[in-house]
């Protein structure tokens, strides 16, 4: 090792973990992982990542992104190194068993952010539904097949969520065809809800919330491809909602597809 990059290790080293951490979480997984030869002190700092990055096309193998999860889970404690940012990305194989693992760890960390985004419909721990320390919820599905898609729950208990996007998640409703989950969340703001539907497209999702402010629904897909369809109705009750959006534009009549129908009933219309 030349003087100049001993010196550069140095100051490097003179950091405190927390500086360290931070600076890694802008690094690829493959790149932060590589740091543990640096020192001894650098062996295990990795696994630490308040911000974790993890996609699966950066492991050449499955079992090395195993590993990668195994690794940090087994060696953070509770209350140590709180996980806050969880962004997954899935573009290859990888065992499921493994990803409800790193889930549930997240959830028991404090997380504060999760973002899921999956080619496939893959089912969710129900952990991320009943989470109380999570603000923010990005999940992402980009294979449609309405008959098999990843799920809400019927209630949701995250009493923490400030804004939610689901894309191409399907919301469950109960046996007369109603789905209702967004009441519970008492502090939730912001609501994107992107070809997402209720039983097989049709049915009736009830947005109801006290507190949220900005609603946008996109319905593109559903309407290419079930165009005769099942018509699924939305029911709104939003008392301080500010902003609605559909389809890229400011709530009209126009602008809601024929087979979705909206019954609105907020503070826009006051």
């Amino acid at each position: 090792m030349g003087d100049r990059l001993k010196r550069k290790m140095s100051s490097l080293n003179d950091l405190p973990n927390e500086i360290l951490l931070h600076i890694m979480s802008y690094l690829k997984i493959k790149d932060v992982v590589k740091t543990s030869v640096l020192s001894k002190r650098w062996r295990n700092l990795w696994k630490f990542l308040r911000h974790l990055k993890l996609d699966t096309s950066e492991f050449s193998k499955p079992c090395f992104f195993s590993d990668c999860v195994f690794e940090i889970v087994s060696s953070r404690g509770m209350g140590d190194y709180p996980l806050r940012t969880l962004d997954f990305n899935r573009h290859g194989a990888f065992r499921h068993e493994i990803f409800t693992r790193l889930i549930n760890h997240a959830m028991s960390n404090g997380l504060q952010q999760l973002n899921i985004a999956v080619p496939s419909n893959i089912g969710l721990p129900y952990s991320i539904f009943s989470c109380h320390s999570l603000t923010s919820i990005y999940i992402s599905v980009s294979r449609y097949d309405i008959k098999k898609r990843t799920r809400l729950p019927k209630h949701l208990d995250l009493p923490g969520l400030r804004s939610l996007h689901l894309e191409l998640v399907g919301i469950q409703a109960d046996d007369s065809g109603h789905a209702e989950p967004f009441s519970t969340c008492t502090k939730l703001t912001d609501l994107n809800i992107d070809d997402s539907l209720s039983r097989d497209g049709e049915g009736i999702i009830n947005v109801t919330n006290d507190t949220l402010c900005n609603l946008t629904i996109k319905d593109t897909l559903t309407l290419k491809t079930m165009k005769r369809g099942p018509t699924c109705k939305y029911v709104i009750v939003t008392p301080k909602l500010v902003s609605f959006t559909v389809n890229g534009s400011p709530f009209r009549a126009s602008s809601v597809p024929e087979r979705v129908k909206v019954e609105l009933q907020s503070s826009l219309m006051t």
